[in-house]
């Protein structure tokens, strides 16, 4: 489903107008997966079950209370503190990254204000910007996917009110080395920004800014625990920065909006790092072996600091019927891209080897194909 700008919808006539910010925001809901299952490889989610003594470990310490009373962060914040060494003024659970991010749009962003983001990178980026009406100032990568980091640096001037950096960058899994995230934090300081990093991919590529927070009180560090802690479904994360900036960001967070289960599950993941260590080395398993399957085929792997992989297509083959091939044999990859840089490309969300050598078989079969769709001779 398509939400489309109000003056385009038939009988709503007699409703208010949104915003105009608002109403010009394109979004669109994810289908309905009709069929057989699928495994999703679109959505960077953790592709490899709890381990079932985690899964344990929660349902021995589930409690009423959860399900009848609003919910405590106490427990959570003051291990969290502990183990990122800061202090709980620091620190600011969220319902995950992205609610950071709207949080700090809202704000911060005023009308006209310019935010400077890479291109492509997180989606909704640009539409909390547009949502607070603010411009946005694309630094985009070339058709190699390299970046001009001098021109990422030059455009913080003055009237840039945020700089929004994803590190690594989705979609792709590129990393900013942290000389340059150091000179971007310089600069934006001189300019009166704020630098936000969003590490949602951090435990897959260990560069992180997050001991930067105590010297550099106009950065904000974004974490979430839906990668590689495999906690997507119960929406938590955080946020850490200059007690400051975390406050303004409280003032307009819906009111208890981390429930109690993610609480219960992030407090488990930080007292038993083991689940995420070991889900990481896997990952890279995975991706090792995806990139040599992809190989072999004629595929171009592109290199990721995530866990996620952009795979350049062979030239016979086009992203969109590579895609919808791969579908039919029960895989949901991301493609195709509008970025020129990423035209030829799909995404594939990187599991353990087992999965990533049954994808690669599925990924053999797709390419076996004619053009016309039809099943090659074998």
């Amino acid at each position: 489903m398509t939400f489309a700008p109000h003056h385009a919808r038939s009988g709503a006539t007699t409703l208010p107008p949104p915003t105009p910010a608002v109403d010009g925001v394109h979004r669109t809901r994810e289908p309905r997966q009709e069929g057989p299952p699928v495994v999703r490889l679109d959505r960077n989610e953790r592709l490899q079950p709890l381990p079932e003594g985690f899964i344990e470990r929660i349902r021995q310490s589930l409690q009423s209370a959860w399900f009848t009373s609003y919910p405590a962060q106490d427990r959570l914040m003051a291990l969290l503190a502990a183990q990122t060494g800061l202090s709980e003024e620091q620190l600011l659970l969220t319902a995950g990254s992205d609610a950071a991010c709207k949080a700090l749009a809202q704000a911060y962003l005023r009308p006209g204000d310019a935010v400077v983001m890479l291109d492509p990178t997180y989606a909704m980026y640009p539409i909390y910007a547009q949502m607070f009406q603010a411009r946005v100032c694309p630094i985009s990568f070339d058709e190699d996917l390299a970046l001009d980091t001098t021109r990422l640096l030059n455009s913080v001037a003055p009237g840039v009110r945020l700089v929004l950096i994803a590190n690594p960058n989705q979609p792709t899994g590129t990393v900013l080395p942290e000389a340059v995230l150091e000179q971007l934090a310089d600069r934006a300081r001189q300019v009166g920004a704020l630098l936000a990093v969003d590490e949602a991919y951090y435990p897959f590529s260990r560069t992180t800014v997050l001991p930067w927070v105590p010297q550099m009180p106009h950065l904000l560090v974004m974490r979430t625990f839906s990668k590689a802690a495999g906690l997507a479904g119960l929406r938590i994360g955080f946020a850490a920065g200059h007690p400051d900036v975390l406050r303004n960001l409280f003032k307009v967070r819906s009111i208890y909006d981390v429930n109690s289960m993610a609480l219960a599950c992030a407090e488990q993941i930080l007292r038993h790092p083991q689940v995420v260590d070991d889900y990481v080395a896997a990952v890279e398993e995975g991706r090792r072996i995806l990139s040599g399957r992809a190989t072999a085929l004629g595929f171009t792997p592109l290199a990721s600091a995530a866990n996620f992989m952009l795979i350049r297509t062979a030239p016979r083959v086009q992203p969109v019927e590579l895609v919808e091939r791969l579908r039919r044999r029960g895989y949901l990859v991301k493609g195709p891209f509008s970025h020129r840089g990423l035209a030829a490309c799909i995404r594939v969300t990187v599991g353990s080897p087992e999965l990533m050598q049954a994808f690669g078989d599925a990924l053999a079969e797709a390419l076996a194909r004619t053009p016309a769709g039809v099943d090659a001779p074998r």
